[in-house]
Formats: C-alpha cells, structure tokens, sequence
C-alpha cells in the first residue's frame, strides 16, 4: 500500500472546474466516506464557511450537494460538519477502481488544493496520471504504508535487508564492483540465478521508492481515451454531472491527449561502452547537474 499527495494551488483550481469552491469557504478538511458508489459519494466534510456565506449557499455549486447537517457550529473557528454528496468526475474515477480512497489530510485551504488517497502503486499511478491530463499538479509526494509494525522502518523485508547488506559489504555495489554475482552466490550458498532475482527485485522496490512520486505519469492513449470515453458516459447517464464545467474538463482532457500524441519523445545522448564505470557516472553526473 502507499499514500500519494496531490496539490494544486488556488489559481490552478479553475481547471480542474472546482474553483467556486473558493467564493464559499476558506478552508473545507475531508473527514471521512459516508457512502462510497461511483454515482453516490457521500462524505463528511469540515466547513470554516466565508463571512457572509450560510450553509443553503453550498448548495449553489454544482458538484456538491448537502444531505445532512451534523453539526452547526456558532464559532467560525470551529466549522460545520456536513454531509455533502460529491458530484466530479475525479471522485467518480477514485471510486471507481475498487482500490484508492482518499483519506482526511485532503484539504482546501489558503494556498490550494491538497488531494491525498491510498491504495495500491499501480491504481495510484492510474489516478496520477489522469489528473495529470485533467491538470497538472503543482506538487506531489508518495510513500510507503507499513501496515505491519516492524522494528525498523523500511520498505524492503528483513531476509531482503540482510542480502542487501551482505551484497553491499561485499562490494557488489562498488564501482568498480569488488565482487562478482557468481562468487557472491558461492559465499552465500545460493544458485547464482537466486542471488540475481532477489538483487533485482531489491533495486526495482528501492528505484521504485525514490523515483515513484517524481515520475511524470503518462497513461498510454489507449488508456487515457478509454478512461475519458467512461466520464462521457457517466456524464451522459446522470444529469447531475452535464453540466458546461465538466463537459469543459472532458474536452480539456481530450486536448491534453492530442497535445501528448504531437510531443517528440526525448532524446538522450547514448552511452559510450568503451568508458570505464567512473567515467560514465562522471558523463551522467554533468548531464544531471
């Protein structure tokens, strides 16, 4: 499982079609799921309402919808516990994978839009990428759940941490490496094909880790149009969701996959394989400073 973080600030809320969220409230916190269907989402949010807005005017918005009032508070500071129904098409498609849940921490407030869900890595990255077409966040952030209490922090098991370390004291990792995998699998009395599966789903879990939450996600165009293609229908089947805000953000999205389809691909220099090891980590390390 892992967390990802989304934020987008306040003047970047218009293209995602929830900016008049801004006219009634200064801050609204997520609280939890009341009822979680991709045409009924039910949450509880936390109101600190503007001066001069009552509850009645929440329903002048054309995604949410007040179904209950728990709590009116008579302190600004303290804010009203609402039931609201959440009419968009990005909690429509968080629903709709059966498997990422956004949780309290997501938030509108002073400086933007902070959007945090869990679920699995691959689900997530399909949520990332398409409120990357949908607009893309200024910021983001990933990180491991450990939903098993362990003695140390980490994202690799005990037995993975131990062959890890014992490939790493060996100079496995060093450049140039002081040992080879053979002999390493010989000190270790394991099959060398052993060794070199464990030690490559070691590096894929810890690149994984450092670079998942700096990766620009893409979806394939089979993917993304597949995607766009469900909101249409959604927004064809229920009422609530045609309006001229969200056909907006569909065409917006169907643009951004047209722009994406007219990008060249990068180009990067190859590698000479005639260098030694130091000499190419000095080539990569200019490339990147």
């Amino acid at each position: 499982m892992r967390e990802a973080s989304f934020f987008w600030k306040r003047g970047r809320l218009g293209a995602i079609e929830i900016a008049p969220l801004l006219d009634v409230a200064h801050r609204i916190e997520f609280l939890s799921y009341i009822n979680r269907v991709p045409k009924d989402i039910q949450c509880l949010l936390k109101f600190h309402l503007k001066k001069g807005v009552s509850i009645s005017d929440i329903d002048s918005l054309d995604f949410l919808d007040v179904i209950d009032v728990m709590h009116e508070s008579t302190k600004p500071e303290e804010g009203h516990l609402i039931i609201c129904r959440i009419i968009h098409p990005l909690s429509n498609l968080n629903a709709r994978t059966k498997g990422t849940y956004a949780v309290p921490g997501s938030r509108l407030d002073e400086n933007g839009l902070t959007y945090i869900i869990q679920g699995p890595s691959l689900k997530l990255r399909l949520m990332s990428g398409v409120m990357r077409l949908m607009s893309k966040p200024d910021r983001t952030s990933a990180r491991n759940l450990n939903l098993t209490p362990q003695n140390h922090e980490s994202i690799l098991s005990e037995k993975q941490l131990k062959l890890a370390k014992f490939a790493y004291d060996h100079g496995y990792y060093d450049l140039p490496k002081r040992i080879k995998i053979t002999e390493l699998s010989e000190q270790m009395g394991l099959a060398r094909a052993t060794v070199s599966e464990h030690l490559t789903k070691i590096e894929g879990i810890l690149m994984d880790d450092i670079f998942s939450s700096m990766t620009d996600v893409r979806l394939s165009p089979e993917d993304a149009r597949s995607i766009v293609l469900s909101m249409e229908i959604d927004m064809q089947d229920s009422e609530s969701l045609r309006t001229e805000g969200f056909e907006l953000l569909i065409q917006r999205m169907k643009d951004n996959i047209t722009l994406e389809l007219s990008q060249e691909p990068p180009v990067f220099d190859e590698i000479d394989s005639s260098k030694n090891p130091e000499e190419i980590l000095s080539d990569i390390r200019k490339d990147i400073s």
